[in-house]
């Protein structure tokens, strides 16, 4: 009985540590929630023939109060939103973001994207290359600003399923 009673002390005395210990461990997921300030729809298939060019449209939306850089801000030390694809069963031909908006923040006349928008981009499937299903990744890179700051750069990594035919 004297053993029980001491493990109850124990036990009673570690709730605040355990506590603190299992705030501090989930921190780190809270932290990676409130950067998600952007969503981007999963992309559709597309197919395309050996040789010829498709194009694929991505839709992009900034959560409300939010907005991201656009392509090419005015200031070199703003980062820009860019899409990047790796290589892969096709090849990027172009990618075309949309016309940006101008927001006044403070002094600072900012040139940004808002809202949902979309971005276009076209492929080409080289002739030599096999049919079949494929998939090409690439990352969207952008940095949420509010009208107060701007948050730590982030980067969301897209799937586009590809038929070679």
């Amino acid at each position: 009985m004297n053993i029980l009673m001491r493990f109850r002390r124990f036990s009673e005395a570690s709730k605040p540590a355990r506590l603190s210990a299992l705030c501090i461990l989930c921190l780190p997921s809270f932290c990676l929630a409130q950067q998600s300030r952007v969503k981007v729809s999963p992309p559709e298939q597309v197919a395309v023939k050996r040789g010829s060019i498709v194009a694929q449209t991505l839709e992009v939306a900034i959560l409300p109060g939010f907005h991201v850089n656009s392509d090419k801000p005015k200031d070199e030390f703003l980062i820009p939103l860019k899409l990047t694809w790796n290589g892969s069963a096709l090849e990027t031909k172009s990618i075309t973001y949309p016309n940006p908006e101008q927001l006044k923040v403070g002094a600072d006349e900012l040139v940004v994207f808002t809202g949902s928008f979309k971005i276009k981009t076209e492929f080409e499937a080289p002739r030599n290359a096999a049919s079949g299903a494929k998939t090409v990744t690439g990352k969207l890179r952008y940095q949420a600003c509010n009208n107060q700051m701007c948050f730590r750069p982030a980067s969301i990594d897209i799937s586009l399923p590809v038929v070679v035919e």
